[in-house]
């Protein structure tokens, strides 16, 4: 057996990571999420598979979901004046928007036409909120992890 202890060759680094390993960990999720919405979200604008909200019926569900979208748009609105970063803030003013209008588009009866209009509006708003929440979690992630050179080794020989 060497009793030597193995020296490291000095081009070796390790992930080094500035933040606690939980949140790094969530914003890699959800960056995915995000992108995975993203590309969805594109490939129904090209397909045209753009999606309206139902108009209101009393129902238990449909109303819940009339109260959610109010809620949600009210939180994002909310959220917006509280990070601090620009991109962030358009984000959530823009997913704000489009939950907002999804409230009030399921409230009245429209045409057809304005329907189409407000979707292919929405879908748009959603693919820019998307593309700004995946590029600022990306800059995030870039700022806190890096490449660095291995931790010194703790105690002495054995």
């Amino acid at each position: 057996m060497n009793d030597q202890p193995k020296e490291l060759s000095p081009g070796k680094s390790e992930i080094v990571v500035n933040s606690d390993w939980f949140t790094a960990a969530g914003a890699v999720l959800f960056l995915v999420i995000c992108a995975l919405l993203l590309v969805r979200e594109i490939r129904h604008f090209v397909w045209g598979h753009l999606s309206m909200p139902p108009h209101l019926h009393k129902g238990f569900w449909s109303i819940w979901n009339w109260v959610f979208e109010g809620i949600a748009a009210a939180y994002c609105f909310i959220l917006a004046f509280t990070f601090p970063r620009k991109p962030v803030k358009l984000a959530c003013v823009l997913v704000g928007i489009h939950l907002a209008g999804s409230f009030l588009m399921s409230c009245f009866r429209l045409s057809l036409s304005v329907q189409h209009v407000a979707a292919v509006s929405r879908s748009i708003l959603s693919q820019f909120a998307l593309a700004i929440s995946c590029v600022a979690i990306a800059d995030w992630l870039r700022s806190v992890v890096r490449l660095g050179p291995p931790p010194e080794p703790q105690g002495g020989a054995i």
